[in-house]
């Protein structure tokens, strides 16, 4: 098989999968979960954090103007750079971690032109289906926003300019950056351990454990301090903070001022630091597909 027949194999049978659908159900419905809650709060409260002077954080009014359809597109971003990336995992780790529970790596090596081809083919669909699962959240937002737009009233489309679009693109762009470390390595694990379970595990427990872990080495002495400086979270922290979300909207992260109180590295800097992560893990899978003897049994 030449390459373009791989990919479109590996894409018939991630598209025919229960779990593929499942994923993008799921992104999908947490875009239009966190829009409706946040929606109906900001016509139930009126002043949101504490008065100082007599003037309020924010109001439910400011809330509910960002949730229209300028804030739409970065707001479902912010929401697929924290939450869809634990669904990328699952999504990465299952397309080859699979393929060893149900014995299918076996007939599909000796039926292609190559080990390296079929898993390189494999990991561009991976890839391609988790931008179009992004494209899809951002779809979702600006449809439901621009339903409230509409029948509120409250908004116009003036905000669209070419400088707009392109803020936006490269903010697409930024948020399929930071989402790439934790699928390259969710798939590198899931094709070490022969095991999905693996390799979600692999992936979640770096997306929920390394901040905490960071957090304690940042309260040591050198050369703890600076070590989680070097570390997926930290950096990918410093890339998502260049995506501009409309106030007061939730990032779901640290604020700039954080950021800059740990004195991390530059957005240059951390976008080295993440390729470098990114090439090291799919380089660790490529290896580890092409010199594991898949005939002698798979793995749980």
């Amino acid at each position: 098989m030449n390459m373009q027949h791989l990919m479109a194999a590996e894409f018939f049978k991630l598209r025919k999968r229960m779990m593929t659908w499942v994923v993008a159900l799921l992104l999908v419905g947490l875009v239009i979960l966190l829009f409706s809650v946040l929606w109906n709060i900001s016509g139930r409260v009126d002043f949101f954090g504490e008065r100082q002077r007599g003037v309020a954080r924010f109001t439910g009014a400011d809330l509910r103007r960002a949730l229209f359809l300028q804030g739409a597109v970065p707001f479902s971003l912010a929401i697929v750079s924290t939450f869809g990336t634990l669904l990328a995992v699952v999504l990465a780790a299952g397309a080859i971690g699979s393929e060893y529970a149900w014995g299918t790596v076996r007939l599909m090596a000796t039926a292609s032109s190559g080990r390296l081809r079929l898993i390189t083919a494999r990991i561009i669909v991976v890839c391609l289906l988790i931008a179009a699962g992004a494209l899809l959240a951002v779809a979702v937002a600006v449809t439901y926003s621009t339903l409230i737009m509409l029948y509120y009233g409250g908004s116009d489309f003036s905000f669209v300019t070419a400088g707009w679009v392109k803020e936006e693109f490269f903010a697409y762009g930024r948020t399929l950056f930071v989402m790439a470390p934790y699928v390259a390595l969710a798939f590198a694990a899931a094709t070490v351990g022969r095991s999905t379970l693996a390799g979600v595990g692999t992936g979640m427990g770096f997306a929920f454990l390394e901040p905490v872990v960071s957090n304690l080495m940042r309260l040591g002495g050198n050369p703890w301090k600076s070590i989680p400086n070097y570390l997926l979270n930290a950096n990918a922290e410093v890339i998502t903070l260049q995506n501009v979300v409309p106030q007061p909207l939730p990032r779901f992260g640290p604020s700039p001022s954080d950021v800059a109180d740990r004195h991390l590295h530059s957005p240059e800097v951390a976008a080295i630091i993440l390729t470098v992560y990114i090439v090291a893990f799919v380089a660790i899978a490529l290896f580890a597909y092409r010199r594991r003897d898949i005939a002698a049994g798979s793995g749980g």
